[in-house]
Formats: C-alpha cells, structure tokens, sequence
C-alpha cells in the first residue's frame, strides 16, 4: 500500500510539473513571443547598421528574420565561423583601405594549411570546389572534372577538416607558448576559410541549406557564381552555361537570409562567369537581352527540331556533330542591337539609338527587353519589318545563345555589388589592364566595392608577356586597383603532385637518399616543423592532457617520453 501510494504522489508531481511546464509553454506562446519579437527586431536593425552591414543591401526586413529564428537565442548558439568571419572583414577592410593586397593560395589538406599558417602575412585559406571534386573528400569518393556534380555538402566536409585541423594546432600552439616551449612568434593557426560553393547546388532552398552547412563547418565567407546546375564548368573550361541575373541575385539573398537568421556574420563573395560564356540558361530577365543572339533569318528550320529529326533517324553521332557546325556556320549569330544596325541605314539607326536612349531615361533603368527595342525599332521605321530570332540557335538542351563579353560581367557586377561582400571577375587571361578597366567601371557606382581575383593554375603565365619584375608586383598592382582577395585557387593541387612526383621520381633509382636530399634536409633547413612529424600532430598537447586527468601520474603512458621517443634524435 506504502509502495502504491509512494507512485501516486510521484506521479501527481511529475504531472504537475508537466502542467506548469505546458502553462509556461502556452503563455509563452501566446504572452511574450509577440512581445519579445519587437525587442528582437530592434536588435537585428542595430546589428545590421553596424560597420560589417554598412555596404549591404537587402530585400526583406528585420521582422522577417525575427518570425523565421527560433526561441533560442541567437547569442547561445554563435558559430565559431562568425568570429572568423569578423576577423576576415576586418582584415579585408584594412588592407583595402591600404591598397594591399590579402593573398592566398589554395589547400587539400590539414598538412598544407598548417605550413599556410606559419606565413604570417598570408591571412586567409582557400577550398577550392576543384581541388575538393578532382581529390573527393564528399560521401561518394568519386573523383571527376569541376562540373559541380558532386553532393553538396563535399566541400563544407572538407572544410570541417581543415577548420577542425586548425583548432588542434591552435591549442597546440596556445599550450605550447604558456609552457615556453616555443621560443618565436606566436602562429596564427585560425586563418579564415573561404571556400568554393559553385553555383549553389540548386534552387533557393538548397542554396539555403548549403549555405547553413558552411556556417556550422567553418568557412568565414563562400562564393557563388551565375551559372546553371547542371550546366557548370570550371570558369576555364568551355560549354559554362549562366542563369538569370535574377536566379544569381536570388541565390544572394537565399544566403544572406540564411544567414541573417542564424545570426551569422559571414561573407558573400559574388562571383559571374559572363566575361567567357557563351549560353543562357532562360530569357526570363530582360537585363540579359542585350546579349542574347540569334538570327535574322525568318525562314530557318531550329536547330533543336533539326537534331531530334536526326536522332529518330537513328544518325550517327559524327554526323550530326557536322551538321551542328554546318547549321551554326551557315547561320550567323547577332545580338539584338546587331541585328537593327545591320538592317537599318546608318540614319535609321542613330534615330533608333537616340530613342532608345530616351526611353531608358523616361523608365529610368538602363536596359530594355527585345520586345522593347524591336517595338521602338518598328517607330523608327514602320514600314521596315526587323527580323531577330533568337529561338531557333538555342542548343538541343535549350540554352540561348549568349555574348559572353566584359560589358556583360561589368553590368552584372554592379547588381550582385549591394547583395554581397565582395565581387569576383573570372577571366580568361592574367590581364591587369583588362583588370584595371573592370575595377573603375564598378567603382564609379560602387566605390567601397572589394575585388577578388584568381591567379589561376589554369593560365599559362609565362605565355603572358611578363618580365620577372611584373610578374612579381602582378598581385600588388592589382590591390591597387581593389583586388583586395587574391588567391592561386590550385597551388595546394599542384604543389603536392609536383613535389611527389620529384620525390617519386627520384626515389625509384636512389632510394633513401633521394628521400633525404629531396625532404628531410629541406625540412631541416627551412625550419619545417614537419621535420618532427609527431609534435606537428599534437602528441605532447595530447600527453599534457593526459598528465591533467590522470594527476601526472603517466610517466609509463605518455606517447613522448622513454627510449621508443624516436624524435628525440632530432634535438
């Protein structure tokens, strides 16, 4: 009976906490969250009038943000991300303002980002999404080209590593300076991490998704760039194919919005491939007209119907590759504006372009759709049928026809520039006059604007017409301009097959000694605390741990003490 009665009176009391805990609950609920969400209103508008805002535009308000977080606070949950993010804004900031330039190289690996580390004037790291798909470190350990097909959390998980990687060694170091074992300069392991995160990876929820991974895995800014899922390529391969100004500024704010909701301070870096492409994923936004292309034929046969009426005929592929190239050779490819000029007289089209000018004016945008300019050509000129077709050149996957051209990365620059932090023209060539022109044209409307800049792998510099003098100011000349971030987006990639390859090389016919000359004097005399591999990879940091919990009495245990300490040889 004791026993019975013992469980009821517990079992009241559980009850009753739980009903105090739904009473809380439900007039939390419906008391405090309506009043709570003003204060957190006024907290986020304060946030975002802070210096790190201060250039940064955005479509929604405060309020949207405060409905979409959760009842937890946002200052319990901070990301470690965050911090380094405000370190990487401020490094930005001040070597902008300086004129200097913030540069980088990308790495593969822990091992690399730790040598990185010890450069004291490098103040970043670089994931590149082509290292990441040509090296796998995603779940299918597939390797392929840079065509953004692998899962999207591959280069977040790659992040994860090295930003893990660089917490140890920052114990490590901490540890190791309060011990006095290291007699210089204390080594800044945490530099933040910018990575590669393509073109999204999807729609706005995904590129959400993505974005909240980079957040949690440590990377301090992303970069995205205009082109197509499923449509990307390496900005030096061909066949990339761009979407939308309007699906890329969508992306932008999926971002920021993502971020903004988990209290996130970290940077967008805005990146457009228009200078080198060559197709349009959809004409949906009038802002691309301008260099869509076609034809002024009006009696040509598509080609997308000419290559499915091929196929069915069972063609073979050698085949209807010539005839693609014979259909695009016979049929020549205009922009909209080209194709008015070559069928107005010069008198009719100075008319057309001065109205065309006028009417911008009076809508106060500076861009109008076909339709637009074909109707003012038709005022011009009444009697004078324009023919531009811009339907029947689209690909057999249905992608338009597009004038990949400076003009075009220079006018979608300028509308990513109030939605990120930074902006990225991918070139073709190492070209600081190209370079210098770029960065005018986007400061006269954007003057606060950050450039970046990819020293790529993929160029062949000596090929370029530099002297050993410029080619060592290329990347200072350039920060004078605002190319602020510059990174060598592959030097880890390459670095490691070249110094392998060496080794291997060499190895093969000289054994040992080649592994001596070639790594361990090199370690020796450069001061590479690889040299110690053991200490590198924290064994003492994990044996003072071990000393603390174990009350120091693991002299038998530790991994760095007694004869079978073969490191010692090296003191």
């Amino acid at each position: 009976m004791k026993v019975t009665w013992s469980l009821t009176t517990e079992n009241i009391k559980n009850n009753m906490l739980a009903s105090r805990l739904r009473i809380s609950r439900r007039c939390y609920t419906t008391c405090n969250l309506k009043k709570a969400l003003q204060g957190e209103v006024e907290e986020i508008e304060t946030w975002w009038k802070s210096p790190r805002f201060k250039d940064i535009k955005r479509t929604y308000t405060a309020e949207d943000v405060a409905k979409h977080r959760g009842t937890i606070p946002v200052t319990q949950c901070r990301f470690p991300s965050s911090s380094q993010s405000l370190k990487l804004f401020n490094e930005i900031e001040d070597r902008f303002q300086k004129k200097i330039p913030l540069h980088t190289m990308g790495v593969i690996d822990p091992v690399q980002m730790s040598q990185l580390a010890r450069c004291k004037d490098i103040g970043a790291a670089y994931v590149s999404g082509w290292a990441c798909s040509s090296t796998m470190v995603g779940s299918t350990n597939e390797v392929s080209p840079d065509f953004g097909d692998y899962p999207y959390d591959t280069v977040p998980r790659q992040v994860e590593r090295i930003f893990k990687a660089q917490q140890l060694h920052d114990r490590k170091a901490k540890l190791a300076a309060l011990n006095n074992k290291d007699d210089g300069e204390f080594v800044d392991y945490l530099k933040p991490i910018i990575a590669d995160a393509d073109m999204g990876h999807g729609g706005p929820t995904t590129v959400m998704k993505l974005a909240k991974l980079f957040v949690e895995k440590g990377a301090a800014a992303i970069h995205l760039e205009d082109q197509l899922v499923g449509g990307k390529r390496c900005g030096h391969l061909g066949g990339a194919v761009l979407v939308p100004t309007s699906t890329h500024l969508t992306r932008l704010l999926a971002t920021r919005f993502q971020w903004d909701v988990m209290g996130a301070e970290n940077l967008i870096i805005a990146r457009t491939d228009s200078c080198n492409s060559k197709l349009l994923s959809s004409s949906s936004d009038p802002r691309d007209h301008k260099y869509i292309k076609g034809i002024i034929s009006s009696n040509t046969v598509p080609w997308n119907e000419t290559v499915t009426a091929l196929e069915t005929q069972d063609t073979p592929q050698e085949a209807i590759g010539n005839a693609e190239q014979e259909w695009y050779a016979k049929n020549d490819l205009y922009t909209i504006e080209d194709a008015i000029r070559i069928q107005f007289t010069a008198q009719e089209f100075e008319k057309y372009t001065n109205l065309t000018g006028k009417v911008m004016n009076e809508l106060n945008r500076n861009y109008l759709s076909i339709r637009e300019r074909l109707k003012i050509a038709q005022q011009v000129s009444p009697v004078k049928k324009i023919v531009f077709d811009c339907e029947s050149p689209r690909t057999k996957e249905g992608y338009y026809m597009f004038n990949g051209c400076m003009d075009a990365a220079i006018e979608r620059t300028k509308l990513f520039a109030p939605f990120s932090d930074m902006l990225w023209l991918e070139t073709k060539t190492p070209d600081l006059k190209q370079a210098k022109s770029f960065a005018q044209e986007i400061h006269k409307e954007w003057p606060n604007s950050k450039l970046v800049y990819n020293l790529s792998p993929s160029f062949n510099w000596s090929e370029h017409g530099f002297t050993d003098k410029t080619l060592q100011s290329f990347i200072w000349d350039l920060a004078k301009e605002g190319f602020v971030l510059q990174l060598v987006s592959l030097a880890g990639l390459h670095v490691d097959g070249v110094s392998f390859w060496e080794l291997a090389k060499r190895f093969e016919t000289q054994g040992m000694k080649a592994y001596i000359d070639l790594v361990q004097q090199k370690e020796k005399t450069l001061k590479c605390d690889l040299l110690t591999h053991q200490r590198w990879s924290g064994a003492e940091y994990v044996d003072s741990m071990l000393q603390v919990i174990q009350n120091g009495s693991s002299s038998q245990t530790l991994s760095t003490s007694g004869d079978s300490y073969t490191e010692g040889q090296f003191h």
